[in-house]
């Protein structure tokens, strides 16, 4: 009885599999009296539309990472049939319009139960879901030399978050490249590279997605950062990739076409965007965090003051106050200025993200700005804005 109902089970699920209405295959609750001690407890197959034909991706559960590999209709077939009533006790098939539970008890006997789905449950292969990631999931060389990716080209579970946040990062990255039209040798400036993550994707999205050919310098304090960050450069064969040390400060930004700043602390960030400005970068990428110096000098008249009456209230002002101006002043020497959210690890808050794109200065804009700017002091009460030694 047990054997012929491993048979129907694998025969639904083939029939299941033929109509592409396949959700997801879950086996679990591990057999401890089987022989085989499996590490992993359970497993999660879905239908994987490759290029050139339908596969079945089986996601091994561990309890600290999950692996992931494709199979053909024969080999996953094979494996699902030795594994229910044997290394598995339990099979849940979730298809369009009907659900299929597989439960073995200890003493060998096997129930199936069919569920009908009220509302039917939509269907997506993982090749036909929507994926704007610029990076995909795949075996890339560098990812793997900075430990998000395991040797054997299977993205780490306790790296995911760093995954996405590259990607995102590069989603600004490319529209910012995209509208200043940089071609031929590009030459790049990322003041505070710490473990180099932003800055090897810059290089490898430059160097592999765009016509561009990009001479990158890593900025970093941490002279153990810069060693380790200039061998793993030589190690992906990024020739123009290299890391000084150094700070935002006694960096020389001459010539640099995009200058990047991502984890400048207070006016750090202000001195970043200057060395942009003054330097005629084409692009300018600034995360700010820790705004302290507006902070200091609010002193705005009722009834703007209740802005400063509550700590974390005053706090996000500050914040939004020192962005806003630096906005301006970007906009006030000819960039298109865009802000987004952002986070700038896995560990921190989300954050601003400033991306300005130099268009053309123009004496009526800046003259425009400047007021404005005049404007906002006047009404917090600030006296000045560090970023303003730029005029």
């Amino acid at each position: 009885m047990p054997e012929n109902t491993k048979i129907e089970f694998i025969n639904i699920f083939s029939e299941n599999f033929e109509k592409n209405i396949i959700s997801k295959l879950i086996i679990s609750n591990v057999n401890k009296r089987s022989s085989e001690n499996n590490e992993y407890k359970s497993v999660l197959i879905k239908i994987f539309q490759s290029k050139k034909e339908k596969l079945l991706s089986f996601v091994y559960k561990y309890p600290q990472k999950d692996i992931t590999k494709n199979y053909s209709y024969s080999e996953a077939i094979s494996l699902i049939g030795n594994w229910l009533g044997d290394n598995f006790l339990q099979a849940d098939l979730l298809c369009a319009t009907e659900s299929y539970h597989l439960q073995y008890k200890p003493d060998g006997k096997s129930k199936l139960i069919k569920k009908e789905n009220l509302p039917a449950r939509v269907v997506e292969t993982n090749h036909n879901r929507p994926k704007n990631r610029i990076l995909p999931e795949s075996n890339i060389e560098f990812l793997k030399l900075l430990g998000v990716f395991s040797e054997d080209g299977f993205l780490k579970k306790d790296k995911t978050d760093k995954f996405v946040q590259i990607n995102k990062y590069l989603e600004f990255f490319k529209q910012a490249v995209q509208e200043s039209g940089l071609s031929g040798d590009v030459k790049v400036a990322d003041m505070g590279s710490g473990k180099g993550y932003l800055t090897f994707a810059m290089y490898h999205f430059l160097s592999e997605k765009t016509e561009i050919s990009p001479f990158i310098h890593g900025i970093e304090y941490r002279q153990e950062m810069v060693d380790l960050c200039n061998h793993l450069a030589t190690k992906a064969r990024f020739e123009n990739l290299k890391f000084v040390q150094g700070s935002i400060e006694s960096f020389d930004a001459s010539n640099t076409n995009i200058l990047v700043a991502l984890h400048a602390c207070d006016t750090a960030t202000d001195d970043a965007i200057f060395k942009g400005i003054k330097a005629g970068s084409s692009v300018i990428m600034v995360a700010p965090c820790c705004h302290k110096q507006i902070r200091k000098q609010l002193k705005p008249e009722f009834p703007v003051s209740l802005f400063s009456k509550y700590g974390i209230i005053e706090e996000r002002t500050a914040e939004s106050i020192t962005d806003i101006v630096r906005c301006l002043v970007l906009e006030a020497f000819g960039y298109q200025v865009k802000a987004f959210e952002f986070i700038s690890s896995e560990h921190t808050p989300k954050k601003i993200m400033i991306t300005a794109v130099f268009k053309g200065e123009k004496p009526e804009i800046k003259e425009k700005k400047l007021l404005e700017i005049a404007e906002i002091k006047k009404l917090f009460g600030i006296k000045e804005h560090y970023l303003e030694k730029v005029f």
